[in-house]
């Protein structure tokens, strides 16, 4: 009976029944959107992505996490580097993985690991020596000379490997150390991988595999999902007479952008990560993705930015080659910020953004806005500006008080995933939006002078709670028996265990005198407003036969 009894535990031990069955996933809600469930309950990332050496020592992080802490991060994405773990092959250095997961504990943070392993933005400088040094082992990837250009080839076998045995090594260690607190959140593998300078490799190897036929997988793929691939790859393949056997140009042909040659590139970077993924899923099977740098409109051309590599216009080809990869994520640093995202919230891809806010670019408070407006219209799993242990995030950074808003709003903002009572605006380059609720449209004016933001979740028929900054807000009935709008209570608060605390009752001034709307921040004149009131507020309001007011009335 006894030998019974530890046969029945080691199974389910080795099954992960035992060990790890509350470890971080992603699990859809009942209206179908992926959520990240931590210790049972659903968990939104107000992240922030450190500088790339920062993690490289624990005495060069030592002076930052107070100052994460005070920002109201919640989780951390840190670097973890190849060379610095594997310095010799097979000899392995986990040192500041541990220690980074312990000082993580010691602030209350989580933490993201990003594995900078054979690229990171499309080049190979976070590989080991030992790696880079031995070209007959792990050869590069060529130009159409014969030249070798300083990227490590993703068609080659040794690569893969040697790229996934370190990091399911990686993934065991972490599961020893962390696999019952839960500091380790999610794995990103690799950094915006894919190929510059070209559109493909043009090594003898490469071009082998390039004139052979597509793989059947990916042919049996689009059969089967024809409708909802991307509308580029259906209509070119069906230009070239949707072939179910051919080679990558007779399939899809080069005319539009390079897309047979990006396609190509695609699928070997997403069967290369596939393994490397399930190898680290083997030892501990917390969600993994992987970040692209995204194509921007100006400059739609493979190899200008990594071509092959997981942008919008290879989503579909990573979710066919790549099924241990839980999702793509966005690097978002477009200037049109809200229209990228769109490309990333399709086939059920979660939307997670890792680095956004171009800091090089001149653009430094930019962050709040994405944030909410991220979080509350695309039901994001987390928000992250890169470099956040740079100077420019102080504690007079507005994104520590947006964070602190939303930190307080999580478990609403979780609950009405996907429910249609939640929805995001934010200010590019327009003055004003307009968010329908059906019976209600809602009216956004931008009258600040910073970019206005924020969300809306429809509490009941009757109720509304508008959280943000540096908008003008009024509603118009649309039914049509009662075309004009009342307004009732507002009331300025926050939330305590789930339970709604009014800080401050609003009215006159503060809330367009009662008939006009409301303001966030609710201020007295607009002069009064910064980028650091972020504001909740709870308004009622009443459908009436007629209104003759607008906020001209108001103001004349």
């Amino acid at each position: 009976m006894r030998k019974a009894i530890i046969f029945i535990f080691i199974y389910l031990f080795s099954a992960g029944l035992i060990w790890g069955q509350d470890i971080p996933h992603l699990k859809r809600n009942e209206n179908n959107i992926a959520q990240l469930i931590v210790n049972g309950r659903p968990y939104i990332m107000l992240a922030g992505e450190l500088m790339n050496s920062s993690a490289s020592t624990l005495e060069s992080m030592a002076p930052k996490w107070n100052q994460l802490k005070a920002l109201n991060l919640n989780t951390v994405l840190a670097t973890i580097a190849w060379e610095q773990i594997e310095p010799e092959e097979g000899q392995y250095d986990f040192s500041i993985v541990e220690g980074l997961i312990k000082e993580a504990r010691r602030h209350d943070l989580k933490l993201v690991f990003l594995w900078f392993g054979s690229w990171k933005n499309g080049s190979s400088g976070y590989a080991p020596h030992w790696v880079m040094r031995n070209t007959g082992r792990f050869p590069r990837m060529e130009n159409d000379k014969g030249e070798n250009r300083p990227f490590l080839s993703n068609f080659s076998e040794n690569l893969i490997k040697a790229d996934s045995k370190v990091f399911g090594a990686l993934m065991n260690f972490i599961k020893q150390i962390d696999g019952k607190e839960y500091t380790v959140l999610m794995m990103q593998i690799e950094n915006e991988m894919g190929l510059l300078g070209d559109s493909r490799d043009r090594s003898d190897k490469a071009n082998g595999l390039f004139t052979k036929e597509v793989p059947g997988e990916l042919v049996q793929y689009l059969q089967k999902n024809e409708k909802q691939i991307l509308p580029e790859i259906a209509g070119q393949w069906k230009a070239n007479g949707k072939k179910s056997r051919g080679n990558w140009l007779s399939l899809f042909g080069n005319e539009n952008q390079k897309l047979a040659d990006e396609m190509f590139m695609g699928w070997y970077y997403a069967r290369f990560v596939e393994q490397v993924a399930a190898s680290g899923k083997k030892e501990y099977a917390i969600p993994m993705f992987v970040n692209a740098w995204t194509i921007y409109p100006g400059d739609p051309v493979p190899g200008n930015y990594p071509s092959g590599g997981p942008n919008h216009r290879m989503l579909d080809i990573y979710q066919c080659a790549a099924p241990s990869i839980d999702f793509l994520a966005i690097d978002n640093y477009n200037e049109d910020y809200i229209s990228q995202l769109k490309q990333y919230n399709r086939n059920g891809n979660p939307v997670f953004v890792p680095e956004a806010v171009a800091l090089w670019r001149g653009e430094k408070w930019s962050g709040p806005a994405k944030a909410f407006y991220t979080l509350s219209e695309f039901n994001a799993l987390g928000f992250s500006p890169f470099a956040i242990d740079n100077a420019i995030y102080d504690d007079k950074h507005p994104l520590k008080d947006a964070y602190h808003v939303l930190n307080n709003l999580i478990p609403l903002i979780a609950k009405e995933h996907g429910s249609g009572k939640m929805k995001g605006f934010m200010q590019q380059d327009n003055k004003s939006d307009k968010i329908d609720f059906g019976d209600y449209e809602i009216n956004i004016h931008y009258n600040y002078p910073y970019l206005g933001y924020g969300l809306v979740i429809r509490l009941s028929e009757d109720e509304f709670l508008i959280a943000g900054n540096g908008a003008d807000i009024s509603f118009r009935s649309k039914v049509k028996s009662l075309p004009g709008i009342s307004y009732g209570t507002i009331r300025e608060g926050y939330f305590v265990n789930g339970e709604w605390k009014t800080s401050k009752y609003i009215g006159g001034d503060e809330a367009m005198q009662g008939v006009g709307g409301v303001k966030i921040p609710p201020v007295y004149l607009s002069e009064d407003a910064n980028q650091n009131l972020v504001s909740i507020l709870r308004i009622k309001v009443i459908p009436v036969k007629s209104s003759t007011y607008t906020n001209k009335n108001i103001f004349d």
